[in-house]
């Protein structure tokens, strides 16, 4: 009884850290409070139905480094796309359409200098195979990680913003259900001080790294009893958690604990820390410019597709972007979501409003004119 009484306390302890958000992991009485905690034996008899590929995965997530996908079906280079890959392409629209971001003119990105840009969760749009799993598994995630190449000062260490979003399924509710089956779902900000920090990203050197992680657990799982605390309204992939401007040191602790709340997930999208440049400087830096693997980071709208959903180039030239949601182009307001999630069925996508200002991240952002 009172090994059944300790486990409990556990299990409460770890989901009141996780649910705590940036506050105890940047705490210095963290490691001495939490540090038996994250003992994997002691993880494991927690959560008896870990994933230990999961917690591989995010034990060692900062540490991985991402080849952005490059082409598109049946127009690869250098052998990079997989047909079953849920790594996902890094798609730009701006003026001249779609473009592999991993792909753009390196001589229209900023010339040098620090940058601050702002990364805006837009909308999730899934795939009609992707959105049953969802619908079977109860519950899903959204997870976006942006982080510094390099610190704003030397005494300082790098930092990153990560943010979390849930949305779980309320079967007693029939609104709820029908609300949570919807193909298209906004990610409303405005309401959010953690979402908004993403924002204003500061990129020292203009060099940073990207990473984005959609994915369904299992219903019972220790992630879903989390939610079932944390989201109040189903169906949505609402604000869980935001961790904005923590040291790595500090979110490699979180993320301990984040691994072991996975229990068998279902990757949608999984995209380790992918590098990221706005500036010229920095692409020049890497001492071959030509061969750089990375994502250019340009303002305008990203849309990320899982590499075996990417849809033929001539599909994608007769859309647009309009609210975050790829449409045919002179869509009615009213019609954008319904026509949303019957465009591209068999393809999920995260849209994402970048913009990206230059300036001394000491004496502020200047904004181009």
């Amino acid at each position: 009884m009172k090994h059944l009484e300790r486990l409990a306390a556990r299990r409460d302890l770890l989901k009141g850290l996780f649910a705590a958000g940036a506050l105890p992991f940047a705490s210095p009485a963290f490691a001495a409070v939490a540090g038996p905690l994250l003992r994997p034996e002691v993880l494991q008899e927690i959560n008896p139905e870990f994933d230990a590929p999961s917690i591989d995965y995010w034990n060692s997530f900062l540490g991985k480094e991402a080849t952005p996908v490059r082409g598109t079906p049946g127009v690869t280079r250098g052998g990079s796309f997989a047909k079953d890959d849920a790594q996902p392409v890094f798609l730009h629209y701006g003026p001249e359409g779609f473009k592999n971001a991993a792909e753009l003119d390196v001589g229209k990105l900023v010339a040098a200098g620090d940058v601050m840009v702002s990364v805006n969760t837009s909308t999730v749009k899934v795939a009609a195979q992707d959105q049953e799993t969802f619908r079977q598994l109860q519950n899903a995630q959204l997870r976006v990680d942006v982080a510094q190449k390099t610190p704003i000062l030397p005494v300082l260490e790098a930092m990153a913003y990560t943010l979390v979003g849930g949305m779980t399924s309320n079967e007693k509710s029939s609104k709820s259900t029908k609300k949570s089956s919807s193909a298209v779902q906004s990610i409303n900000v405005d309401s959010d001080a953690a979402w908004q920090k993403m924002q204003n990203i500061p990129l020292p050197g203009g060099e940073g790294r990207w990473a984005l992680n959609l994915e369904a657990q299992r219903k019972n799982s220790l992630f879903s009893q989390v939610l079932q605390g944390l989201v109040k309204e189903a169906g949505v992939f609402a604000p869980v958690l935001g961790l904005p401007g923590i040291a790595l040191s500090a979110l490699q602790s979180f993320n301990t604990l984040y691994g072991v709340l996975h229990s068998r997930p279902v990757a949608i999208i999984k995209a380790p820390p992918t590098r990221v440049f706005a500036t010229q400087e920095a692409v020049q830096r890497t001492g071959a410019p030509g061969a750089v693997a990375g994502v250019m980071l340009h303002s305008g709208t990203y849309v990320l597709v899982p590499a075996k959903q990417m849809p033929p180039p001539e599909e994608l030239s007769k859309l647009t972007v309009t609210q975050g949601r790829l449409v045919p182009p002179k869509t009615a307001p009213q019609e954008i979501d319904e026509t949303a999630a019957n465009t591209l069925r068999d393809m999920t996508y995260v849209t994402f409003d970048v913009e990206v200002r230059p300036g001394s991240l000491l004496g502020g952002a200047v904004r181009q004119s």
